[in-house]
């Protein structure tokens, strides 16, 4: 910056230093914003505040058998969201959306000697806990999970998304947001970039009383700490899991909490965040619903005819039509619960380990396998001389009838595993394998005459499944550590 030369006028020391501060003013006001920024910093060899957030984050990188987690001291939260804004600020989350969350632990312990407990009140801010077995990658249908295997970082691939949602039931914390003008769900990857550049992330770097800071954890000793937290269903210093939270077990959560308090016997209240919103999930309504009862009454079409050895009638041709419509009614019902349904082609990729990708390859290839089981019996029913060996169609009735339990048992498997309280297994099951026990009886009533008994049967026990079904997602809330028939799977 080139200042003008003090006038002749100025003689004394104060009348030149009045006329180069009066040249500095007027050269700032001729600068924007981001030209005085620009200036202010031009020498600067390190980013702003380093001095503060170094102190925050490892002085290296995880080593083998390490990985990156956060650590919150409890006594130093203050509850002022900084971390909350921060977060929301730098990721460019929508108004609704949150990857953080702000609770309080409340609750009240008696003193000694004291004529009343004494309330006690902990702030506990919250992010993905990036798990060493993490749920979401597990039951990602479309591989769109990756654990950064030097970091340990569990990032969520935006590209590979088709926002199916179905890593919000698998992860115990709720953790993936589905953001609706994307389609897709989202996550906090904490601020892998930030770190690699020698950056805190912005929830570091915002917390004014330094709660939270990021630390490298031992993987093995953060597993053995979360089952022995499981075991001992205690909450202390330096622990994976805090009243209210699922068990530690489940997903063996990373995240490092830290307090002098006791935290036994507080309860849990939400301040800041996503609540938890109880959906209807209407489209996998109608496609448990009615994949199951059509699944049901092709059942009993199979059952009455080809493993009967029994020629098809016109009768049995119509039912395991109906029965064939229903089912692929119920799987294009499916694809509107995602939020990219033109990517729902991807959704087998997970079979290894996702029950999600098993259930729609089973349910794909049983109703392939229907349609050619309902034209293989409108043919012989119908069509004179139409080819047919009976063992050929035995054997396609036989099909139908295993692949129909492997779509069921999948069905189960994909809410039995996320841990939730009312989806366990032994829950489950029986609700979905009596829909198609019942699609079975309907089915085999329209088989059996011409009573409208079984037609008036199908519609009110469908209308009762589907409020039962409405009733089961409902039910289906998080994990509840301190549940005595909580299941881990």
């Amino acid at each position: 910056m080139n200042l003008p030369s003090p006038s002749s006028a100025a003689t004394g020391p104060g009348d030149r230093l009045e006329t180069l501060l009066d040249a500095f003013v007027a050269e700032q006001r001729r600068l924007t914003a981001v030209e005085r920024f620009s200036q202010r910093h031009a020498d600067a060899r390190a980013p702003l505040l380093e001095s503060r957030y170094r102190a925050l984050l490892p002085a290296t990188p995880p080593g083998p058998g390490e990985q990156y987690a956060f650590e919150v001291d409890l006594d130093q939260c203050s509850s002022c969201k900084a971390c909350v804004v921060a977060c929301h600020s730098l990721n460019g989350l929508e108004p609704e959306e949150s990857w953080r969350e702000i609770r309080l632990l409340v609750g009240s312990r008696p003193v000694p000697q004291a004529p009343r407990p004494e309330a006690v009140t902990l702030a506990v801010t919250s992010a993905c806990h990036h798990c060493v077995d993490p749920g979401c990658l597990k039951g990602c249908p479309v591989l769109a999970y990756e654990k950064d295997p030097l970091t340990g970082i569990v990032r969520h691939l935006d590209d590979q998304c088709i926002g199916c949602s179905y890593c919000i039931f698998t992860c115990p914390y709720e953790v993936p947001k589905f953001s609706e003008s994307r389609g897709i769900v989202r996550k906090c990857d904490l601020c892998q970039g930030r770190l690699q550049a020698g950056e805190a992330p912005a929830c570091v770097q915002a917390c004014p009383n330094e709660a939270i800071r990021i630390t490298r954890v031992p993987v093995a000793g953060t597993i053995d700490r979360c089952r022995g937290e499981a075991s001992t269903s205690g909450h202390r210093d330096g622990g994976c899991s805090l009243p209210g939270m699922p068990s530690a077990s489940i997903t063996v959560p990373s995240t490092v909490y830290r307090s002098r308090r006791p935290m036994d016997g507080l309860e849990s209240r939400l301040v800041s965040g996503t609540p938890g919103r109880v959906e209807a999930h209407w489209p996998l309504i109608a496609m448990l619903v009615l994949t199951q009862w059509g699944g049901g009454i092709l059942a009993a079409v199979a059952l009455g005819t080809g493993m009967a050895g029994r020629i098809p009638t016109v009768r049995d041709a119509a039912v395991a039509a109906l029965g064939c419509l229903w089912v692929h009614a119920g799987l294009i019902a499916s694809v509107f619960h995602l939020g990219q349904p033109l990517k729902a082609w991807r959704i087998w990729m997970g079979w290894r380990t996702s029950w999600l990708s098993r259930e729609a390859l089973a349910l794909g290839a049983f109703s392939a396998v229907a349609l050619i089981f309902t034209g293989w019996t409108a043919g012989l029913a119908r069509v004179p001389g139409f080819p047919a060996s009976p063992r050929v169609f035995q054997g396609a009735a036989s099909m139908l009838l295993v692949l129909l339990v492997l779509a069921t048992v999948a069905q189960i498997q994909v809410y039995a595993v996320t841990g939730r309280v009312r989806w366990r297994s032994w829950r489950t099951g029986p609700r979905f394998a009596g829909t198609v026990l019942m699609g079975c009886g309907v089915g085999g009533g329209l088989l059996a005459g011409t009573s409208p008994v079984p037609v008036v049967a199908l519609l009110v026990l469908t209308g009762l499944s589907v409020f039962e079904r409405w009733r089961f997602f409902a039910g289906g809330s998080p994990v509840d550590a301190d549940s005595p028939d909580r299941e881990m799977p």
